[in-house]
């Protein structure tokens, strides 16, 4: 009787700086894979973002001592969405799922995961319930307006957390753009998201990498990269302006011809002009940012540049890393 091989899981992680966290994560996974061992294999895929503080040094040796862990290492960091994509592009297996290596995403989740998975789900995504960060009001105040804006996603709140089949996975590689927010990605590829709500925790050692400028950065890529609003909020407020200033010429020139009163002309046009100014200013700023992420999609750029790749088995990749786009 002919048995059905078992489905291989491989956990992308994108580490960058995590040298007290690695150990204790995969302490972790290694115990959510003793109980899924009957059902499906496990490995792990490192992608080492330009470390610094020993990371690297810690995945080599992990590296020669056990079988199940490959590393992809970076020429020097490129930022998390091109480690992110590294994964895409190296991933070898049936199942990827995708998580940061800081131990905020519970790897207890991989369970209920792969059970959707086993009923036919293609993508399945943690969606974040509470969350132990600060800033929580910024993270909901931004799904907010996403959601408001960006029609085409899904109103689910979730972030690198995720479990993709390999077809999902194959969609995701043909995706060109420079400015990557990858939940919209993989909204994009998936035909289905299936939620699984898990709660967020805190970092368990070091401070996070992105500060509030870095979460700002992430908020413009999927605003711009998913909804037109901001350009089309461009037109409406200079339509408002204009509106507003016809409505108070026409009051002025009222004023002065019915009534006697005497009409201060220097503030009113001063403030008339610093309003019109800081809009105009506004309107070519955040022209300016789709102009901005043009250029960078014009320049044609990898997405990162691979120094080394660590695995004890014969890589799938089509390409070297070091050409894609």
């Amino acid at each position: 009787m002919k048995t059905t091989p078992k489905p291989h899981i491989e956990i992308v992680l994108p580490v960058f700086n995590e040298v007290q966290n690695i150990q204790p994560l995969l302490k972790q996974m290694d115990m959510v894979g003793q109980e899924l061992k009957a059902h499906a294999s496990i490995s792990y895929l490192f992608i080492d973002d330009g470390s610094h503080d020993g990371s690297s040094e810690l995945l080599y040796r992990l590296y020669r001592e056990r079988t199940d862990i490959r590393v992809v290492q970076l020429v020097h960091n490129f930022g998390h969405s091109s480690a992110l994509s590294a994964g895409l592009d190296h991933f070898e297996g049936d199942i990827a799922v995708f998580m940061d290596a800081d131990m905020q995403d519970a790897p207890e989740a991989l369970w209920e995961m792969f059970i959707q998975w086993q009923k036919g789900k293609k993508t399945v995504v943690a969606e974040r319930g509470q969350r132990k960060e600060k800033n929580t009001l910024l993270f909901k105040a931004f799904y907010f307006l996403l959601h408001q804006s960006a029609r085409s996603l899904p109103p689910i709140n979730f972030g690198t957390h995720c479990l993709l089949d390999k077809t999902v996975v194959n969609r995701m590689r043909q995706l060109k753009e420079r400015n990557r927010y990858f939940p919209g990605l993989v909204s994009f590829s998936s035909g289905e998201i299936t939620p699984v709500e898990i709660d967020r925790g805190a970092r368990a050692h070091g401070k996070s990498r992105v500060g509030l400028a870095g979460l700002i950065n992430l908020a413009l890529t999927a605003l711009v990269s998913f909804s037109s609003a901001p350009v089309k909020m461009v037109s409406f407020l200079g339509l408002l302006a204009a509106g507003g200033s016809l409505v108070a010429g026409i009051i002025f020139v009222c004023i002065r011809i019915f009534t006697d009163k005497a009409i201060p002309g220097w503030a009113s046009m001063m403030t008339a002009m610093a309003f019109g100014s800081g809009l105009q200013l506004l309107c070519l700023g955040i022209i300016g940012e789709y102009i901005a992420r043009i250029y960078d999609e014009v320049k044609q750029r990898p997405l990162y540049l691979v120094d080394k790749v660590l695995s004890k088995r014969a890589t799938g990749a089509k390409r070297p890393a070091s050409e894609v786009a």
